[in-house]
């Protein structure tokens, strides 16, 4: 998803695909987390960040109530030639 408002623009693109078990439709696939890019669009920078599920849907609603606008969906992952996590 992708939301706007005077400031910002944040970015949520789906990290981790996990098929879980559905009695109704056998699997499906569900998204536990995310990487956040939000650009700032006064100074061009940007910060990104993982965040869960739950954390994701209470930020969407909280900007959505601020004012935000959604811009977009992403459903593909992020590029790796933008944003790699650091491994251990």
């Amino acid at each position: 998803m992708q939301l706007t408002n005077s400031a910002t623009i944040v970015d949520f693109f789906p990290e981790a695909f996990i098929a879980e078990s559905c009695e109704k439709k056998g699997v499906k696939t569900v998204v536990k987390r995310f990487i956040k890019r939000v650009y700032f669009r006064a100074t061009g920078q940007r910060s990104y960040s993982v965040v869960g599920m739950i954390d994701a849907k209470n930020e969407w609603a909280s900007r959505i109530a601020k004012g935000a606008i959604v811009t977009g969906y992403n459903t593909e992952k992020m590029p790796s030639d933008e944003y790699m996590p650091m491994m251990c």
